[in-house]
């Protein structure tokens, strides 16, 4: 099926890979289908634009964090679980929303502003259900390593 978005243009959707969040994103209650895309160019991508299906005006950039050199212990509650559909821990895979801030403090244009990633907020995907959820508000411990 064909999907006009207002950023990306007419894009090919496939149903079956159309990721679920039963209750909607923080701020995004009614967008709860999903489609990822990348950059067709590239190989290996490392950013994947996460269009609404309910929405053509609503598009994140997501990032695995290890792109970012960052490593997730989530603990889900019950109804995470539940709302997931999860029934093993290695079918979770962690996104991170990437973005550039609206106001810059310095006089550069805003494109050459630098990415920053949402952390603490991270989007949980079922990859075998294609469901997920957004866990907001983590707290973070930040362990260093030596990899030299």
């Amino acid at each position: 099926m064909l999907f006009r978005s207002s950023l990306l243009g007419e894009v090919e959707v496939n149903d079956a890979a159309t990721l679920h969040f039963p209750h909607g994103i923080p701020a995004f209650e009614n967008c709860t289908r999903f489609q990822l895309f990348h950059d067709q160019g590239k190989a290996n991508p490392s950013v994947f634009w996460m269009q609404s299906l309910d929405n053509p005006d609503v598009l994140f950039s997501v990032v695995s964090p290890s792109e970012l050199g960052l490593r997730y212990e989530i603990e889900l509650s019950e109804d995470d679980v539940a709302a997931l559909e999860l029934t093993r821990p290695e079918d979770a895979a962690i996104l991170l929303m990437v973005y550039k801030p609206q106001e810059t403090t310095d006089e550069s244009h805003p494109v050459l502003a630098p990415l920053k990633a949402n952390v603490r907020n991270p989007l949980v995907i079922n990859l075998a259900a294609r469901r997920g959820l957004q866990k907001a508000g983590l707290g973070c411990d930040i362990l260093f390593h030596n990899r030299g």
